[in-house]
């Protein structure tokens, strides 16, 4: 088994005033564990999706004023929905291949992020199991061009899985154990090992996730009642987290919150 280091420092330095471009490299290099790749199924290969409604110049201009996306973005994002839709709206699978489809436009690569499972849950504003053009438009609004404060709840949302307002120390490990399993695969990809696979790491990567919730809660948890308040999380994703994982002398960096 490889040489694996001891965790950096959980709290970098960081300007957290800076504002991310439309596709921040958070959203990938967490880009996140969106680790499905599309596949259309045998039924799905017999029936031929049926597209969005029309979308209109109007429809556009609209999308445009309330998102803050210029007039080509928001048209790039909706041929990237349009070509992936059912019946107007997109499921977890066909959101992941939207994504990706939206690479040629600058998106970066979303195959391999933390966040991936949960992503499609947030935007899934009305909980029915698929997310239409409005949620798909407005939530990657929040996602590339939200305010610094958005992020950060965008961020706490995507810890609290259970939606009761905390994050608990479960929650924490979980998506920091996704953190190192996504910088594991990429590196697992590119930089490919005879004798290892990624299930070999997931005990190692549980145990990494484990001290750094550690870590984290010995130092957010003001109150010590076990949880993480939004205000208390903050403290963290300001400092614009990241792990790295290293594999034989090879780095791969991963954001543990939206950027």
């Amino acid at each position: 088994f490889p040489s694996l280091p001891p965790p950096p420092s959980l709290f970098p330095p960081t300007n957290h005033q800076h504002l991310p471009s439309l596709f921040p490299s958070f959203f990938f290099d967490f880009c996140f564990a969106l680790g499905m790749g599309y596949s259309q199924s045998k039924v799905e290969e017999e029936k031929a999706p049926k597209a969005a409604p029309d979308f209109s110049q109007e429809d556009i201009q609209r999308l445009q004023q309330q998102t803050n996306f210029q007039e080509v973005e928001v048209q790039q994002l909706y041929e990237a929905f349009n070509e992936k839709a059912v019946d107007g709206a997109v499921d977890r699978e066909n959101f992941n291949a939207a994504l990706q489809s939206l690479e040629k436009s600058g998106l970066k690569e979303l195959n391999n992020s933390p966040f991936s499972d949960r992503l499609f849950d947030l935007l899934d504003s009305n909980g029915d199991g698929v997310v239409d053009l409005p949620e798909f438009i407005t939530g990657l609004s929040m996602v590339c061009k939200g305010s610094v404060e958005e992020k950060l709840l965008l961020s706490f949302k995507a810890y609290d899985s259970d939606g009761n307002g905390y994050i608990d120390e479960a929650e924490m490990t979980a998506l920091f154990k996704a953190a190192w399993l996504s910088g594991y695969k990429t590196l697992c990809v590119t930089h490919p090992q005879q004798d290892l696979s990624l299930n070999d790491f997931h005990d190692y990567c549980r145990e990494m996730a484990l001290l750094y919730t550690a870590k984290a809660f010995s130092v957010l948890d003001t109150d010590k009642d076990g949880k993480l308040s939004f205000e208390e999380f903050k403290e963290f994703a300001l400092q614009e987290p990241k792990i790295t994982a290293t594999l034989n002398g090879f780095k791969q960096e991963v954001s543990i919150s939206f950027q």
